[in-house]
Order: structure tokens, then sequence, then C-alpha cells
């Protein structure tokens, strides 16, 4: 994690300590992540701190100073309506973000903006994908990508969210503006928190987000879908510093992603799992029809990859304590399953389905599902089935109350009262898990652009079940991939995969743990400084 930091000191006994809170906070984020080209930027009134540690996985600096202006970002936002190049980065993103268009950005990041006139824009991503929190009191306003560091902010002690916790529990991630910590919360999609040189404080949002998803009767525009994703395939490849990774299966999802990429014209590294040899088989007929962009000297090779047993050298607790240190419990319980290291910054990118789910109706793929929706006053209440857990205490169970009625309050907000509410509640709660818990140095979803939400709204529910979306796709990017046929696994071919690629030995079950035990392993940053 690339860590970035800003902090408004809004009285006078505030600003007085916020050098040495400052200083805390970056003794904090080095001792977590060691020491990178960390800019730092402190005046009487506020403190602004990056790692920049990303240079060896991104070619632009998450850090940029011009004309008074002073960027931070968590990793370098992706424009999707233009080309971009290292040179000419900053000329085109900073303008975007100083004249709120950052829904011209692809989702995934969060960013601090100090004005010349010393004003501040904390903002994250159109659809809330990027990590930001906050804390907002009558002292202080900090924002962070990490949980941590902010405690030192808080007006009172470090104490546990127990009613996030409870949704956390049922939703596998935190809902809503939720995080671990009484007082710290989650900037939402599209959100904005501007203030002022005397310290007011303005919520506000940058994207409309009903023009992306409000109801409208047209159909979807697959050219432009087209047309976006691949200049946001060919910006990624010329502003990563290594070659990509694109997923390819026997399925439909992977098919388009990686269709849109080549036909794009970026340089990849084709990976198929070869654990299915029908999938593996599927994947070599379709690159043995793709011919690569010679003109330009397009780089692509295809490899089948067999998966490694990795051993566990690390016991629990140190995976707790690296886990809590870098992520503060926000984060999936299976990723302290395999070994838990602090992340370098030289990741390349890793481009696969991730962002499929909203093309294809993820809460009512069966049949009769829509029937029964129609019924419900309330669609969202649909997809509580998903998040029920059976082994929730009461306390937890009692935390969703009054959760599936104000996500529909939301979606209707947006002008959804049918089942599109149901992709709506997926877009801004379940969606971010993946990016949010990735968690990497280095992380995009090419399937998040304007363009692809767009589309995927003005899909019929029908449309959705049918798949409609990913043929529409490939039969515009690569017309000659639309023939080969599809490979879904069935359950004694995923057996055999899981046999083929997982050896009992090296599983590892977490059977129970309760939030509060998980708390209290190794945070050294809950201490306060007095």
């Amino acid at each position: 994690m690339n860590i970035t930091f800003a902090c408004i000191a809004r009285t006078t006994p505030a600003k007085q300590l916020l050098p040495r809170l400052f200083e805390a906070v970056v003794e904090d984020a080095q001792r977590i992540y060691g020491e990178a080209k960390d800019h730092h930027y402190l005046d009487e009134n506020m403190a602004m701190f990056n790692a920049d540690r990303m240079s060896g996985a991104w070619k632009p600096a998450t850090w940029h100073e011009s004309e008074g202006h002073i960027f931070a970002v968590s990793q370098p936002p992706v424009p999707v309506d233009v080309d971009s190049s290292e040179d000419s980065y900053w000329q085109t993103v900073a303008p975007l973000i100083i004249n709120g268009q950052q829904s011209r950005l692809l989702p995934n990041h969060s960013g601090m903006h100090r004005r010349p006139d010393g004003s501040v824009q904390i903002w994250t991503d159109s659809l809330g994908l990027g990590r930001c929190y906050y804390v907002i009191t009558p002292h202080y306003v900090a924002a962070s990508n990490h949980i941590g560091i902010l405690t030192y902010f808080l007006d009172g002690p470090v104490e546990p969210d127990l009613k996030a916790i409870g949704r956390y529990i049922h939703a596998g991630w935190f809902t809503g503006d939720d995080s671990p910590i009484q007082g710290i919360h989650r900037l939402r999609e599209s959100a904005t928190i501007n203030i002022s040189t005397t310290g007011e404080v303005a919520m506000g949002e940058h994207t409309d987000l009903s023009l992306l998803v409000g109801k409208r009767d047209v159909r979807p525009d697959f050219d432009e879908v087209v047309d976006q994703t691949s200049r946001i395939a060919r910006n990624l490849d010329k502003l990563s510093v290594r070659t990509s990774s694109i997923y390819l299966s026997g399925g439909r999802d992977s098919r388009m992603t990686a269709s849109v990429w080549l036909s794009g014209g970026g340089d990849a590294k084709v990976v198929t799992l070869g654990t299915l040899q029908d999938e593996a088989d599927i994947a070599q007929e379709l690159m043995s029809q793709f011919e690569p962009d010679h003109a330009n000297n397009q780089d692509v090779r295809h490899v089948i990859t067999y998966p490694n047993p990795v051993s566990i050298t690390m016991g629990l607790e140190e995976r707790f304590k690296n886990a809590f240190d870098m992520w503060d419990g926000d984060a999936a319980p299976s990723n302290v399953r395999p070994n838990v290291r602090i992340p370098e910054g030289r990741s390349g990118l890793s481009i696969g389905g991730v962002g499929g789910e909203i093309m294809h109706g993820y809460y009512y793929q069966r049949p009769g599902d829509a029937d029964r929706i129609a019924k419900l006053e309330n669609p969202v209440d649909y997809a509580a089935k998903s998040f029920r857990n059976p082994f929730a205490t009461s306390e937890a169970a009692g935390a969703m109350d009054g959760f599936f009625d104000q996500n529909y309050l939301l979606a209707r907000k947006r002008g959804l009262d049918d089942m599109g509410s149901l992709d709506y509640l997926y877009l801004v709660e379940k969606f971010r898990r993946w990016g949010n818990q990735a968690l990497g140095s280095m992380a995009a979803i090419m399937l998040s652009g304007p363009a692809y939400v767009r589309a995927c709204f003005d899909l019929t529910p029908q449309d959705k079940v049918d798949k409609v979306f990913p043929d529409e796709i490939v039969r515009r990017a690569l017309p000659v991939w639309s023939d080969v046929r599809y490979y879904k696994a069935n359950s004694a071919d995923s057996k055999k995969s899981m046999k083929k690629s997982l050896p009992p030995s090296t599983l590892i079950q977490i059977t129970s743990m309760t939030y509060s035990r998980i708390l209290g392993c190794g945070r050294n940053t809950f201490r306060k400084i007095k």
C-alpha cells in the first residue's frame, strides 16, 4: 500500500500539536512499510504525506507539485477518455482534479489536493473502490488510506465499532461508511471533503452517479464500451512499469476482458491455469487466432501455468500482526490464510474479470428470481440471504437492522426502484470489496470505467441473465474469437482441479476467531499521544 495522508488543524491548540502528531504518523508509516521517497508538507494549518513508494509498479509519481498546487494520490488515477503517457501524465490529470472532473479517472484510487490558497479537497473515486478514511472533530480533519494512523486524531480513546463489526460479520467487508474504529469513517463513492483555510468543512460529490446508473429507455452502447475500455487498457499499459498479466480461461468474462486489452494494442502476458485441460485447450485455440499489432511492436505471449503449493511459514499471530499493521481489520479474513508479507511496490498489473458481476445480475441469476423480486415492496430485501451468517451472535444480527431499507433509499435516489436497485447494491457495496481488499501495491479494475458501468445499467434484467454483454463486446473487440465455444467447469471438473492444484497438506482452515481477539493482536498505532 502507498500510504497517503492529510490533516488540517482547526484550532490553535491543534495547530500547536500538529507537528508532533505528524511526526508520529510518518514514523508509523515508515515502521510498517519502510522508507520510500516520502514526500512531506507542513505549515501552521496542515500536514500532508505521501510515501510515493510505487515507482517499481507505476511510472507516474503519486506526489505532484505545480504552480502552488500539491496533489497526493494512493496510486496514479488513469484517464478514461484521453490517451496518456508518463511524460504528459500530470499535465492531463491535474486539470481534471482541479476542475472536479474525477469521473474521467478510472476508479480504485483516492487523493488529496492542496490548492494555492491553502484550502484542501479530499476525494475518492466515482465508485468508492479506493481506500480512503477520515476523521472530523472540532480540532482536526484528517484523512488517509490507512486507518491506524488516523487514531491519533480521535477525540477519545480508540474503541472498536461493534455495530460496524456486526455488519462486517454478515457481509465480509465493512459496509456503507463503516470502519472497524468508532469515529473513523470510509469516504463513500464520488465523495469529497472540502476544507477551507479557516477550517470549515463541506461534504459533497464530484460525480452524480444518477447519470451512470439511472433508468433510461435506451440500449447499451457497446461500441462506446469497447472504445473507452480499450483506451483504458492502453493507458494502463503505458503507465505501468511491468508487462501486465491478463487472465484467460474458457469462460465469457475473461475472454471479454482479454479481447478488449489485446485489441487495444497493449503488451501482455496472457495466463491460463492448466488445471482443467478443456479450459487450456480453448485458451490455446483463442490465442492461436490472435494476431499481435506488429506495426506497433505489440508484445504478447501466452503461458499455461500450474499452481505451486505454497508452504505457510508464518505463525497465525505473525500473520495477524502484519495484516493489522497494514489494514487494521478492513480486509477479507481469507487474507490471513497464506503468509502475510508487506508488499514492496514492484508488482505488475493483473487484469481479470473483476467488475463483470454487474453485467450479469449478481443477485438474480436463478430461474424464478425475477418473479419473486417483483412481489417485494423493497427489491433490495432479496439480497438478504446473501448476507446471512448462521454463526453470528444476536448482537451481530441486530447490526443489520435497516441495512437493506437504507440501501433501497440510496438506489431510489439514483433513479432505481426495481431490480436495478439490486445491481446498485452490488456496485456500491460488494464490488469495492475486490479492489479494496486486494490491498497490494498494484491494483487496477479495468471493468469500472463510466461507459462500461452505464452500459451495464442499460441492460434489461433478462439481458443480464442471458449474459448478452460479453458476447457483444467480444464480437466488436476481437470478432475472430466469437465463434470459439465457451467452457464452464462442472462440479466434477472443479474437484479434479482442486486435487491438481492444491494438495490437502497445503490447505488451512480457520474455523473461528472473534473480532475482539483479533483487534488485540499487535496494533502499535492504536497508542495515542497526549
